[in-house]
């Protein structure tokens, strides 16, 4: 029996670890004294081994049931559940050269176990070895379209080599599937920036700020965010559209000083002169470097803010 516990927390490319014990659980206890009888009467069957392996790591004990998963393997060094398991266990545990050599033992005596194909190709994507996860992953997706933690795993890689379009395909994918899938949606949102701020490097200011307005959709308290929105709208010169914009940043974070410094530009441009002049002195007194107004006024804040 394979352990389904292999989880990606949002934009990182981790093992979840197995679950905390949370006080007595009376059923789990009593499975485990269960199966313990049953592994002192039969010592030599490895099948055994791997239920109360499985046991103990359901209970919050998973050092407990890698000792047993390593019992197992020395009574029957073929038996691919227990390699696949004890992987998982390594993998969360931080031991990736040891969980590789036992996820490559499980598809080595069966290339078609999804558990270790979505756990080697998580393992591959988070060290460095992206277009090797890529592929193991993809897999896991031909032959069960359904995992959803193999398709979240595909669009954080995707994500992390910059190609957000199809991190985008693949996190839109999830949502649809599963709604409440952890980090989902601020996973999304993030995509979403990431397209906007390449966007914007680009000069496609239009393009950008359909991406970032799809980003606000999942994403609502980065000052950041709301910068980006302003900049575009600012290099399109919709001045109506961009003030509103920085003064959100400014509100959520209230010393953001590219934020205030592109204010007091539109202000000027709009001749509103006097606010012009507060927010540019409030730009000085926050940035030591710039001594007087007329460098703050001089200073520039563009998309080499938000992408350095």
């Amino acid at each position: 029996m394979i352990i389904p516990f292999l989880v990606l927390l949002p934009l990182l490319l981790i093992a979840e670890q197995g679950q905390a014990k949370k006080g007595y659980n009376f059923w789990a206890k009593e499975r485990l004294r269960f199966l313990h009888a049953k592994v002192n009467r039969d010592p030599y069957n490895a099948q055994l081994q791997v239920l109360l392996a499985e046991a103990y790591h359901e209970d919050g004990q998973p050092y407990k049931a890698a000792r047993l998963l390593k019992e197992a393997l020395q009574l029957d060094s073929t038996y691919v559940e227990a390699h696949c398991n004890l992987a998982i266990i390594l993998h969360n545990q931080g031991q990736l050269q040891l969980a590789e050599q036992h996820y490559q033992h499980a598809l080595a005596l069966d290339s078609t176990l999804v558990e270790a194909m979505s756990g080697l190709g998580t393992l591959y994507s988070r060290s460095g070895r992206e277009s090797q996860g890529l592929r193991l992953l993809n897999k896991v997706l031909e032959v069960e379209p359904e995992r959803i933690q193999a398709r979240y795993n595909i669009a954080v890689v995707h994500h992390k080599l910059g190609d957000y379009k199809t991190a985008i395909d693949h996190f839109e994918a999830l949502r649809t599937l599963s709604p409440l899938y952890p980090g989902v949606k601020l996973s999304l949102g993030r995509a979403y920036y990431s397209q906007g701020l390449k966007y914007l490097q680009a000069e496609q200011y239009e393009l950008a700020l359909q991406a970032i307005d799809a980003a606000l959709q999942y994403v609502r308290y980065s000052g950041d965010l709301f910068f980006a929105k302003g900049l575009g709208h600012m290099k399109l010169e919709q001045y109506d559209r961009a003030e509103p914009a920085f003064k959100e940043a400014v509100r959520l974070v209230m010393d953001h000083v590219p934020a205030m410094h592109n204010l007091a530009s539109i202000y000027e441009r709009t001749e509103r002169l006097e606010e012009a002049q507060i927010y540019y002195q409030k730009v000085q007194q926050l940035v030591p470097h710039l001594h007087t107004i007329e460098a703050a006024q001089h200073a520039q804040y563009d998309i080499e803010y938000l992408v350095k």
